[in-house]
């Protein structure tokens, strides 16, 4: 009993376990005792475990039965005759949607007249440390760790800090919990990535992926042939209450009122921005050093390929991957928001992580009233190509993103050519009304290899209920795209290719079936590097990219860093402005092979107010511009210094009234002053509060002139006090974060975007865990986090 104890877990050792006779109909269970065990993992696991953590104790208060064998393919053809699912992990049947798994219990238990579902996640981790631990009277429970992964019950959210007894997960979510194993992998790079330290193999390794996800009946060509499987158990479904979710700081505040979105500075008038959008840590820096600032761990070094949209209400929405390698299991997707009236860009916050899976190629596109999130996941199902996931995932928001619809796949119709499961950053209607969304295409024959020099279209002409490959290919990966005022589809670059140096033009005059190929002005692009073409409200043409091929080192042109080129004529000609604002890239050796600044993958976005917002990456630190067509037309001059283009430009606010907004009940869900400023545009000048809809207290900010001064609060669903920013009018804060007992977590010292002063972090339990001193965003004997940091990235 002691040794089992230590094991972590006890049950009462005189309920023996055995399989039970298969019934004509239903599966060979094996018993379950109640009992009581730690779930999740230590606090000595690597960092990389923050989905398994905190560590906390679970009791099964009631026995219950469980199969021996995941559902196999005979018996799943019994309930879906002519549904595709992944066959080659016979004879279970894998590739099963959590919706169907679902449907098969309810289906089971009709014909069996037993009470068949799928476990809760807490049951599946009991049975599976159970039958690791104790195999002589509970091996009978096969494959827990080989075979198809698992479907549970739950739906996905951290763990909470306190005991529990006979959890269900999650209240809200976008994500079932997964068991069993690994889902996304990168054979291929997997050697080259031993800083990633997950071992999907143990009991308390989890998976979260989407309800929906699995292939497609009339699609099959689509992909979804995963390696999820199910396994079911008997007997009543715990009553417990699921946990209530905090939502992330890019969905808290979020005003639904767009009275003033169309107000901005003044469009006569040259307007210029520069904010840095990514604090440092843990922008370009390792994950032992952002761990000691107080970042949660899923934070991580490098952040690439981000997306952007203005959305309806006037607020700007950044999201880009957070990774220590661009293809690693751990990448997920962080946003940041820059509300229409703020003058900084809000701390990031988590947004999208299909747990275990390379969530990656982020972009976002404003659509009327509705805003569509794309991304990829090139990993999933052990390929970049291939079958083992579709080509892309999507959710759209109606509420500002406020909150975002279930994650959906796309049923795609008709012949689907090669391709990588990486939107690119553009997302468009055509004049039709139909929906395009770029994305990178291989050019092999084989689906399971790749090229490096098309991009494609994917199409849907039902507002997203079926897509279709468009057939043709451009002349470069990583192409952008726009429709020209004749209807042509104009593909812009691409990477890796070039015509005499600079960028091909793809052009298309049949929605994308076929491209003809000639010659840009602008000076072709290679590793790290992404364009961006918008067609801008007056009907001009925007582009957007580095002088500088990177990697071979081309300069057609003989300049330095990066421009803006803007077509009065649909793309005949071109005027070209450089880009101030900008930094050079993060790695040391590719920023001393360029000689200048570069936008890296370039996203770009205009808003109601006329304002363009540019979000670039890959340079240190990371920054996103803002400008008028104003500015464009401007002569050409001296770039100004970065000081000067990130100085508060509002010297006064007037007209400041009190606005608020209120639940569909009547509650207030938030209240806030803004005005107009001195510059022209609308301004917050006041406190800020909001609210849950049981009235706690949400989010609570003051603004003076646009920025945060004073408290910044941020509090939990529960009430508690969780984060706190004390601003000073010098830019200067400090950092403070609580766990749920009220403990001290963390406080670190910030100027602006960087890690400056003292910072500590202390247990749950109110120990000490570090005590050390940043100078601007680094650690003393750590150099400038270009190229990779000296510590290790755990």
């Amino acid at each position: 009993m002691k040794a089992a104890q230590r094991l972590g877990w006890t049950c009462a050792l005189t309920a023996l376990a055995m399989a039970a006779p298969a019934s004509a109909q239903g599966p060979a269970m094996v018993e379950i005792p109640a009992g009581t065990f730690e779930m999740g993992a230590d606090d000595s696991a690597s960092r990389d475990t923050f989905n398994e953590r905190p560590r906390h104790r679970v009791t099964i208060s009631h026995p219950f039965r469980i199969a021996a064998h995941e559902v196999t393919i005979p018996e799943w053809r019994q309930f879906r005759p002519d549904q595709p699912i992944t066959d080659t992990l016979g004879p279970y049947a894998a590739g099963i949607s959590w919706d169907d798994a679902q449907a098969y219990a309810q289906w089971l238990s009709k014909r069996t007249g037993r009470a068949y579902r799928l476990p809760t996640e807490a049951e599946w981790e009991y049975a599976a440390r159970l039958a690791l631990r104790d195999p002589a009277h509970y091996g009978a429970i096969a494959g827990l760790a080989s075979g198809p992964q698992e479907w549970t019950a739950d739906l996905f959210a951290a763990y909470p800090f306190t005991t529990q007894t006979d959890p269900t997960g999650a209240a809200t979510g976008q994500l079932r919990v997964a068991r069993g194993g690994r889902i996304g992998f990168n054979p291929r790079r997997a050697k080259s990535d031993p800083e990633i330290e997950i071992d999907y193999l143990k009991p308390e390794a989890r998976l979260a992926v989407p309800p929906s996800f699995g292939p497609r009946a009339g699609a099959e060509a689509a992909g979804g042939y995963h390696t999820i499987g199910l396994r079911l158990v008997e007997g009543p479904a715990p009553a417990t209450a699921p946990l209530p979710v905090t939502p992330p700081l890019n969905r808290v505040g979020v005003r639904q009122d767009a009275a003033s979105a169309a107000v901005g500075p003044d469009k006569s008038k040259p307007y210029f921005r520069r904010r840095v959008y990514l604090p440092t840590p843990p922008d370009d820096t390792g994950g032992k050093t952002v761990d000691k600032t107080g970042w949660d761990a899923f934070y991580r070094n490098h952040h690439h390929s981000p997306g952007i949209a203005v959305l309806p209400n006037g607020d700007v929405l950044i999201t880009i991957y957070t990774s220590y390698r661009e293809y690693e299991a751990g990448t997920q997707i962080i946003a940041t928001r820059l509300r229409h009236g703020a003058d900084q860009w809000d701390p990031p916050s988590p947004f999208v992580d299909i747990v275990g899976v390379n969530d990656h190629a982020p972009l976002l596109m404003r659509d009327g009233a509705k805003t569509w999130f794309f991304w990829g996941s090139p990993y999933s199902g052990s390929q970049e190509f291939g079958p083992g996931d579709f080509p892309f995932h999507s959710m759209t928001t109606g509420d500002n993103g406020a909150s975002w619809s279930e994650i959906a796949y796309p049923k795609i119709v008709g012949p689907v050519g090669p391709h990588n499961r990486q939107p690119i950053n553009t997302a468009f209607r055509d004049r039709k009304g139909r929906l395009l969304l770029s994305s990178d295409a291989g050019t092999q024959e084989s689906i399971t290899e790749s090229s490096d020099n098309q991009s494609l279209l994917w199409a849907t002409d039902d507002d997203g209920k079926t897509w279709h490959d468009t057939g043709g290919r451009t002349f470069g990966r990583h192409t952008t795209f726009v429709e020209g005022k004749d209807g042509r589809i104009l593909g812009f670059g691409g990477k890796n290719t070039d015509i005499d140096g600079f960028m091909p033009l793809s052009t298309s005059t049949d929605g994308g079936k076929t491209y003809t190929k000639s010659k840009l002005p602008f000076p072709a692009l290679g590793s790290g590097q992404r364009p961006m073409v918008l067609r801008l409200q007056s009907g001009r043409l925007l582009m957007i990219g580095d002088y500088v091929r990177a990697k071979p080192i081309v300069k057609p042109l003989d300049k330095l860093g990066s421009y803006a080129a803007v077509s009065d004529d649909d793309g005949a000609t071109w005027k070209f402005k450089a880009v101030p604002g900008l930094n050079r890239h993060e790695r040391a050796e590719r920023s001393a092979a360029m000689g200048g600044s570069t936008v890296g993958y370039v996203a770009a976005a205009q808003g109601p107010d006329g304002v363009i917002h540019v979000v670039t990456s890959v340079n240190h630190p990371a920054v996103a511009l803002a400008f008028n067509e104003a500015w464009l037309d401007a002569p050409e001059a001296a770039l100004p210094a970065n000081a000067a283009l990130e100085a508060n430009d509002v010297a006064a606010v007037t007209a400041v009234r009190t606005r608020e907004e209120r639940y569909p009940d009547g509650k207030l869900r938030g209240r806030w002053q803004e005005g107009r400023g001195s510059n022209g545009a609308a301004v917050f000048d006041g406190p800020q509060t909001w609210f849950y809809p049981d009235g706690k207290p949400q989010w609570q900010v003051t603004y003076r002139l646009g920025r945060r001064v004073g408290a910044e609060k941020e509090y939990d669903v529960e009430g508690r006090l969780i984060s706190q920013r004390d601003y000073q009018l010098d830019g200067r804060f400090v950092w403070t974060r609580w766990w749920p007992n009220g403990r001290m977590r963390s406080q670190s010292g910030w100027k602006e975007q960087v890690a400056d002063g003292r910072a500590r972090t202390w247990s749950l339990e109110g120990e000490l865990l570090s005590d050390v001193t940043f100078t601007d965003g680094v650690l003393p004997g750590q150099p400038y986090p270009g190229s990779l940091p000296v510590e290790p990235w755990q």
